[in-house]
């Protein structure tokens, strides 16, 4: 008997005892039908493709568990079939009828990529960056909106574009008008969507998925940069980045506002630094800019206020108690920042970054640590002023990048 994805003869009898049924996987979803062509995606990876709409009525045969032969017996769709059965359920748009597929769906995909930089599916990636975004921001009201923020900076890096020489294909970078040169030049950047949330779920399942799809795409080397959310969403890159090596933390912080009591395992921005250097490769946790709830007995934790850093010699302290920490990730909160028009909080603008501070910062921990991971949260799209703070967002986030890359 023919292989069950080979063209049939006609004349073959159909199907045999040993035949592989196949099924329409159930992830499969239509994205555009029309009279040529139909696009359809995996919705538990974002797989997606185009065919033509004679193949999308020929997989539409599967919808019930049928032999290949059975469909194809009869030579209607052509010698061609059989190598376009094969190559979708290659793809995983045809199972096996006794395959189970995973209930746990890991990525959603996002309208616009960050830069409009390419799509990354869910494998390991080859990009020296590889952005991911969270769209969580339940263990802080004081981000309340921050969940809006992943899609919003995307729309927003359009006016930033990613580009590659059209010559030699590498990556053109953008040119930094603070430092006055060019930055991430060669640097090549993916977007694989946002972690698929459901709303109302527990904390710890959803940093789950962010661990799994961090295992999976940075798997060959790229460096995560995660888009929250709010500040907690570090802790699942943390978690999967000192499983790998010994790494300190550099939180650029804001105030918060906490939730009150919580169960000892939810991760907040108060409890961050606990649960960080409760993890055995998290050597030192470095908090900068406000101090809000943070306990700054907790052993392995150092604490440096926006006006200690501006002292003399704030700096330099920064750098010796990094000494011995080659390894830094590093957590970026928009709202460290002076915001625009004055304070929108009651805080003193002194205890905030100026932005020539804040660039300043980052250049000067690149200088000095090798960054391995990253994060930009905080952002509320709802807030007054989002055009300049989302630029500004996105500035800062291309230097924290060059400053991991351009060393």
């Amino acid at each position: 008997m023919a292989d069950a994805l080979s063209p049939t003869d006609p004349r073959e009898p159909a199907g045999g005892a040993d035949e592989v049924r196949l099924v329409v996987s159930p992830a499969m979803r239509v994205e555009q039908l029309d009279e040529k062509f139909a696009t359809i995606y995996l919705q538990l990876d974002g797989t997606r493709i185009r065919i033509p709409i004679a193949l999308h009525k020929l997989l539409l045969e599967f919808e019930t568990p049928r032999g290949v032969s059975a469909v194809l017996g009869d030579g209607r769709y052509g010698a061609k079939a059989g190598a376009a059965l094969e190559s979708l359920r290659a793809k995983g748009f045809l199972v096996g009828e006794n395959t189970h597929a995973s209930s746990r769906r890991l990525l959603t995909d996002a309208p616009v990529r960050m830069f409009d930089a390419p799509a990354q599916k869910l494998e390991p990636s080859s990009s020296d960056f590889v952005v991911l975004g969270v769209a969580y921001d339940l263990s802080d009201r004081s981000a309340a909106g921050a969940r809006e923020a992943p899609a919003a900076l995307r729309e927003a890096s359009l006016q930033i574009l990613y580009g590659l020489d059209r010559h030699g294909g590498k990556p053109l970078g953008w040119y930094d008008a603070d430092r006055r040169r060019p930055i991430l030049r060669g640097a090549t950047i993916s977007d694989c969507g946002d972690v698929f949330i459901t709303r109302g779920e527990e904390q710890a399942a959803l940093f789950g998925r962010v661990d799994a799809v961090l295992e999976t795409v940075t798997g060959a080397g790229s460096l995560p940069v995660l888009i929250g959310g709010d500040a907690s969403v570090a802790f699942p890159a943390i978690r999967r980045l000192q499983a790998r090596q010994p790494i300190a933390v550099v939180r650029i912080a804001a105030d918060a506002r906490e939730r009150g009591a919580v169960h000892p395992s939810f991760i907040s921005p108060g409890t961050l630094p606990a649960h960080a250097l409760g993890l055995p490769g998290v050597t030192r946790y470095v908090h900068l800019g406000a101090i809000g709830s943070v306990d700054r007995a907790l052993a392995g934790l150092t604490v440096l206020s926006a006006p200690e850093l501006r002292d003399a010699g704030g700096e330099d302290a920064l750098v010796r108690c990094l000494a011995d920490c080659p390894r830094v990730y590093l957590s970026m909160d928009i709202r460290s920042l002076a915001p625009p028009g004055g304070s929108a909080d009651g805080a003193a603008p002194s205890t905030h970054f100026e932005y020539a501070e804040l660039h300043r910062l980052l250049c000067l921990l690149g200088a000095h640590c090798q960054i391995v991971g990253m994060d930009l949260v905080g952002c509320t799209p709802m807030a007054r002023c989002w055009g300049v703070t989302a630029m500004t967002a996105l500035h800062v986030l291309l230097t924290a990048m060059s400053a991991a890359k351009d060393r």
